[in-house]
């Protein structure tokens, strides 16, 4: 989250265009490589364990046609996928493991939840993150998120992050 309302504060501070540009640029590398990349990794990861699941083995050109799959479904007529992203699986095999993917995905979504909060409602809002972290173990971590201001249970937390990486997009043509 610090990197969200680090972002929100300098943001709130600067006029300058070069300035916002570079801080916007910045939150929305963070958000592409946590939020878009983790969950296309997700999505692989899901098709994957169900075709394990049903007894098919998973090869090099599974993965390759899997992930090439996944980005065109993806990306539409956007771009063209070609065989480099086809085998972007192979880049970080710690993606794979457990639900990471999902993690980082799903953080980056709380924590923008929890950010938001806190420039809307200041005082109450910090309160909440602070027994949130006071919380630690003591809670799942869908009670954790739900304390933050962010219900995990619904796809409302993806969709406002999703929505606040849009508003950045839109402040960002600005600066150009």
């Amino acid at each position: 989250m610090s990197t969200i309302s680090s972002a929100q504060h300098l943001l709130r501070q600067y006029e300058d265009k070069d300035v916002r540009g570079s801080v916007i640029a910045g939150l929305m590398g963070t958000y592409h490589h946590n939020f878009v990349n983790h969950l296309l990794e997700g999505e692989l990861q899901r098709r994957l364990y169900h075709l394990a699941e049903a007894g098919s083995p998973i090869t090099e050109q599974v993965l390759t046609r899997t992930k090439g799959e996944i980005l065109s479904e993806f990306w539409g007529d956007v771009l063209t996928v070609d065989d480099g992203a086809r085998l972007a699986w192979m880049r970080q095999p710690h993606y794979y493991m457990g639900l990471y993917p999902y993690t980082y995905a799903l953080g980056l979504s709380i924590s923008t939840a929890a950010a938001q909060a806190i420039a809307e409602e200041g005082q109450p809002a910090i309160d909440r993150w602070v027994e949130v972290l006071k919380s630690g173990g003591t809670k799942t971590p869908a009670e954790l998120a739900k304390l933050a201001g962010a219900d995990i249970t619904q796809p409302d937390v993806i969709r406002r992050a999703v929505a606040y990486v849009g508003t950045l997009v839109d402040e960002f043509e600005k600066t150009l």
